[in-house]
């Protein structure tokens, strides 16, 4: 009997995944390589039609299907005489290799299936949205944010990809799993903490609320505990602590805005942050005036009408972008 080889266990991986558009494309490209290929499919996709064996390998106790494959195999070829075939033997010959192919067939695609990550991508559009992994950590994804998580984690650590947008992680507490966001380039290594990235152009934000992380770019990383927040540059892989970093930043899903002393520029940033709009401030508007207050639950109109109150400025909303004027002189 051959041994299976990675064709086999991807012909078994196509019949197990028939919902799998890109793994479907994979098999027609491969079928369409030659008439060798399409001769092993219709014989591997017989015997997974045909017969049972395969059922044992679906369960999750790993070590005893292994003793059953063992032990079926060695039965399996027992059965089957060493001759060579002819028109004769062959009907008898038929169901006895068909077992011992197909449980090799079965194993081959077991242990593949062990070892193989699948993934599954989330993206947002117009509204945040979370997620709960398989170890029981929660990701929250604002809008327009994507990441990349697997159904089950496998080895020892756990790692899902920012691949654009904002994310609120929080991750269960594993030291013998650590956990890592990949987000471009840039890696955040914790054990069990909650923290916040943000992946824009060529800028990651990171913004630590509970336990510590460390975030890393090739030769650069820099250790954050809770309360601090550090910018990452993808193209150049400096790390520098961002002192102005606060739990504003988590307003977007707190929608908990707090204003202490803080520059007109600085509050439309935050708005812009947490309400995903861009707002554009007029070149004569004094960056010197400072704001004091702290908006709980308020929507976007309802703050902009408090600026209004405060400050002499007219607010103008277009689409998502706000443009802030200077009064019109009379």
């Amino acid at each position: 009997m051959t041994k299976p080889t990675d064709h086999y266990s991807f012909i078994l991986l196509c019949l197990q995944s028939p919902e799998d558009k890109a793994l479907q494309a994979q098999l027609e490209s491969w079928l369409s390589a030659g008439a060798t290929h399409r001769e092993l499919y219709a014989q591997v996709r017989l015997l997974w039609e045909q017969a049972p064996h395969a059922a044992f390998f679906e369960e999750s106790d790993a070590p005893a299907a292994t003793a059953r494959f063992l032990q079926l195999l060695d039965q399996a070829k027992a059965a089957v005489p060493a001759v060579t075939l002819n028109t004769v033997h062959r009907r008898r010959w038929w169901p006895a290799a068909a077992a011992v192919l197909l449980i090799a067939v079965a194993a081959g695609w077991w242990q593949y299936s062990r070892t193989r990550i699948q993934w599954i991508a989330k993206t947002t559009t117009n509204r945040p949205d979370s997620v709960l992994l398989a170890d029981g950590s929660k990701i929250y994804l604002n809008k327009q944010a994507s990441i990349r998580y697997p159904i089950a984690f496998k080895g020892r650590e756990r790692q899902v990809e920012l691949t654009a947008g904002e994310a609120f992680f929080d991750i269960v507490t594993n030291p013998v799993h650590p956990f890592t966001v990949v987000s471009g380039p840039a890696q955040i290594h914790v054990l069990g903490t909650s923290f916040n990235v943000k992946a824009a152009n060529t800028t990651i934000q990171v913004y630590v609320l509970t336990g510590s992380v460390a975030v890393a770019h090739q030769q650069h990383s820099l250790r954050l505990q809770a309360g601090q927040g550090a910018s990452c540059n993808t193209r150049t892989g400096e790390i520098k602590v961002d002192s102005t970093a606060g739990n504003n930043q988590l307003a977007w899903r707190t929608r908990e805005l707090q204003f202490t002393d803080t520059s007109l520029q600085a509050v439309c940033e935050s708005l812009s942050n947490a309400y995903g709009v861009t707002i554009v401030l007029d070149p004569g508007i004094s960056k010197e005036r400072k704001l004091n207050a702290n908006f709980s639950n308020k929507t976007l109109p309802e703050i902009l009408q408090t600026l209004t109150a405060l400050y002499d400025y007219h607010f103008e909303q277009l689409n998502d972008t706000i443009y802030v004027h200077l009064p019109v002189k009379k």
